[in-house]
Parts: structure tokens; sequence; C-alpha cells
């Protein structure tokens, strides 16, 4: 008899552990407080209007990719997964814009376009905020925080990550533009 096991939310991350969750055997149940699956990256109606609530940005498309693999399954055969050229656009209520996108040229463009002092900033920044995701994302999404021990070896990593400091403190100390601050 399979294990059985309740997965609360219904978002990538609820949805992603229960597809490994049922892979490895168990018996999922999967519980929504919405009639609709999938958090931040439904769609939902509200009167005349439908919403897309998300997602912002699939930073890993080849998680989606090893998910479908689980049940020897190829992601393409059900979805193409396409890359923008735009991520998101910045409307101040000066009607001041910013385009945020992948594309470095870009980016320098759009950087330059509030404040040419703050592009040096901004590439300190994002070499900054790599050293987050390298020890966040590929060092430690796939460990669990359950041991003290373990947890207390992290205390140095995340002092020099300055984890201590909101987003926008940590952004602050890199760019001086406050619309730029925002965006970041």
């Amino acid at each position: 008899m399979a294990k059985k096991i309740i997965v609360i939310g219904s978002g990538f991350g609820g949805l992603a552990a229960s597809l490994r969750l049922r892979a490895k055997g168990y018996e999922v149940t999967l519980v929504e407080k919405h009639p609709d699956l999938g958090g931040r990256a439904r769609v939902f109606k509200r009167g005349d209007f439908t919403y897309d609530g998300g997602p912002t940005v699939i930073t890993a498309p080849y998680l989606f990719e090893e998910l479908f693999n689980l049940f020897d399954k190829k992601i393409s055969d059900y979805v193409e997964i396409v890359p923008l050229d735009l991520w998101y656009r910045f409307v101040f209520s000066d009607g001041q814009t910013f385009d945020y996108s992948g594309d470095e040229t870009s980016m320098e463009k759009e950087v330059k376009k509030f404040s040419e002092k703050d592009f040096e900033g901004y590439n300190n920044l994002v070499n900054f905020t790599e050293k987050i995701f390298n020890k966040g994302f590929t060092d430690l999404s796939d460990k669990p925080f359950n041991n003290l021990a373990f947890m207390l070896k992290q205390i140095p990593s995340l002092i020099s990550l300055k984890s201590y400091k909101s987003v926008y403190q940590l952004v602050s100390n890199y760019i001086s533009s406050e619309k730029l601050r925002r965006v970041f």
C-alpha cells in the first residue's frame, strides 16, 4: 500500500512536489483553495475581465522538462516554451518606462536612460546577486533545512551575502536612482 501525502497549494512548487512524490510511488492528494490550478500562474475571471496572475518569469525551464521526464514524457509534445524579448515594462507615474529583459545591451540602454552613473552599480549588483543565486539555488535548493548543525554552517554565507538586508536596502548599496532602485 502506497504512503499517502497531502500537498497544499497548486502553484509551481505544489505541482512539482506532487509530481515528484507521485513518480516515487506516493498516493498524492493536492489541496487548492481556488477552483483551478496554478497559484500565481493561473488565469482567473472577475466580471468581464480575464486576468493573468503570472508567472512572473520562468528562470529554469529545464525543471519543467525534468518533471515531464519523470513520466517518460516530452514537454515539447504538450507546450512550447518561448523566450520573451521583454520580461517586464515598468511604467512610472511621470510616464517614463523601463523595459526589463535578459538582453545585456538592452539593459544597459534602459539603466543609462535613468542614470549613466548607475550602470557600473547595476553591473556590480548583477555580479553580487549571481553569488546569492549560486548559494541559494545551486548549492542549497535541494538540501533539507531540518538539521540545526547544517543550518548553522550557512550563517557565514548568509552574512557575507547580506541576507539581513531587504532587497531595497541591498539594491540601494549599488544604485542611486530612486526609480532604478524600485525596478531592481
